[in-house]
């Protein structure tokens, strides 16, 4: 007797030998996955049809910045730097941590209906160090698994000094640590969470703060992440300031090593490419993210010929979506017309990305990534049969370049199911839409002057509609 039984799906395993099943079974038990193979001829509590549907492992989101999801559609068509002080900056210094918390159900909810099973947050805005429990605790009760980042911001934000509504984010180094330490013991392997350390980049906090966190995270056996050679501006600095660039810098203090992940990597040079597969650093790729703050091209391909284990995510508002599927066929088109070659990043090796790699950046792959008897049963359903998906030709192109997320029919965490027939079963969505945009409301409000002048600017004669605001 099976918790759960799948009948008759496409299963697309994702396991070494990337084997795809035509007309297989899956059982699913105490939250592992039990049986895999046609015709299991046994029972279960639940059956569910995989008749017209690929079944794979959930997509996993190497790095997400949960706390905007309740602001997009405010800042757009800008820099990296605008984007902060101009948008970002006036609105989440107001965050609280029943905020917080909504903006976690907010994000979760499309993670859930949109495929993904697994993710990182980086959080670092400790206006209220009770913000990153709330929103933990959000994501717990959502059912997803994540991988929740405590950041750290000390001598800037976006290295910026500010002594305006930035100043609320920047907190001493001991109270940090301290908090840290603190979050990591508490909830790390508890309820499908795990813990990591994150600096906020090499130029948002301090040398001593920087080595202070590694330390910290070595004693704790967890993951190091920071934002590394994101945008170029931040390579000028730390040449400027240290005579080495980013990673170089952050590979001084002792940061790289197979439990760190690097995020973006847009700026790395060749000897970075080679440090970081040396010492094992995962790169976390944030291709929507990258284009609409003009960042620039990561190297994904040259970092992939190298060794680098390669994730994909969806970044902050930046990206406007937590849709896996939109990232992947964007970072895929994206290589092809930048290398000016179709074969730069194929379909399967996107898909890899977005599963079995992702979890391997997230120190996830024991555990999920993959179908596979005795993982935990993270899994999804999509439909096959539909007017963008038929059931012919080959899977993987088919699931990459035309399914989307409302393609999703069926998500499955830890042997729960989460959303049954595009029905979400963990949570109340039309409640949670409720109060997101009264959160929304709220962050708007608060957001002062500069975000009114965002929402209101008039429609542009040319450029940016931002610049159209005095000043």
């Amino acid at each position: 007797m099976f918790d759960i039984l799948i009948s008759g799906c496409t299963l697309l395993t994702m396991n070494r030998k990337n084997e795809i099943l035509d007309d297989c079974d899956i059982g699913i038990n105490d939250g592992r996955i039990q049986a895999i193979g046609r015709n299991l001829n046994v029972q279960a509590e639940k059956v569910l049809d995989g008749r017209d549907k690929y079944v794979l492992p959930g997509f996993i989101n190497t790095h997400t910045h949960a706390y905007q999801s309740l602001i997009e559609g405010v800042g757009y068509d800008m820099h990296f730097n605008p984007w902060n002080l101009r948008y970002l900056i006036p609105i989440i210094s107001n965050m609280t941590p029943d905020l917080a918390g909504i903006s976690g159900e907010l994000a979760a909810l499309e993670m859930i209906k949109s495929g993904t099973t697994a993710f990182s947050d980086h959080w670092y805005l400790h206006t209220d160090f009770e913000n990153i429990e709330s929103v933990t605790d959000s994501f717990e009760k959502s059912g997803l698994r994540s991988h929740m980042v405590f950041g750290f911001l000390n001598e800037s934000f976006a290295g910026r000094k500010s002594t305006g509504s930035a100043q609320g984010v920047l907190k001493e180094d001991a109270e940090l640590l301290d908090r840290a330490e603190r979050f990591v013991r508490s909830r790390h392997g508890r309820n499908r969470t795990t813990c990591g350390l994150g600096p906020g980049s090499t130029e948002d906090v301090g040398t001593d703060l920087f080595r202070n966190i590694i330390n910290l995270g070595r004693k704790l056996d967890i993951s190091l992440v920071t934002h590394i050679a994101g945008w170029v501006e931040i390579v000028s600095r730390s040449l400027e300031k240290y005579r080495l660039r980013d990673l170089e810098y952050a590979h001084s203090l002792g940061f790289t090593g197979e439990k760190s992940i690097a995020i973006h990597g847009v700026w790395l040079s060749e000897d970075e490419i080679r440090l970081a597969a040396d010492t094992g650093t995962k790169i976390a790729h944030n291709p929507v993210a990258n284009m609409h703050l003009g960042y620039g091209i990561a190297s994904v391909p040259r970092m992939i010929k190298s060794g680098i284990t390669v994730g994909l995510g969806t970044d902050g508002a930046a990206s406007y979506t937590y849709d896996m599927l939109e990232i992947g066929k964007t970072a895929a088109m994206l290589q092809k017309v930048d290398k000016m070659d179709a074969e730069a990043l194929t379909a399967e090796k996107v898909l890899q990305m977005m599963t079995v790699d992702g979890a391997a950046v997230l120190g996830l792959e024991k555990d999920t990534g993959s179908i596979e008897i005795g993982k935990r049963a993270d899994l999804i359903m999509i439909d096959n049969n539909c007017s963008n998906l038929l059931p012919g030709g080959r899977a993987v192109p088919k699931i990459l370049y035309s399914a989307r997320g409302s393609d999703v029919t069926t998500t499955i965490v830890d042997g729960r199911i989460l959303m049954e027939d595009r029905v979400v079963l963990s949570m109340n969505e039309k409640e949670v839409v409720r109060r997101a945009g009264e959160a929304q409301a709220v962050l708007f409000r608060n957001g002062g002057a500069e975000t009114a002048e965002l929402l209101n600017a008039p429609w542009p004669d040319k450029g940016a509609s931002w610049r159209t605001q005095n000043g």
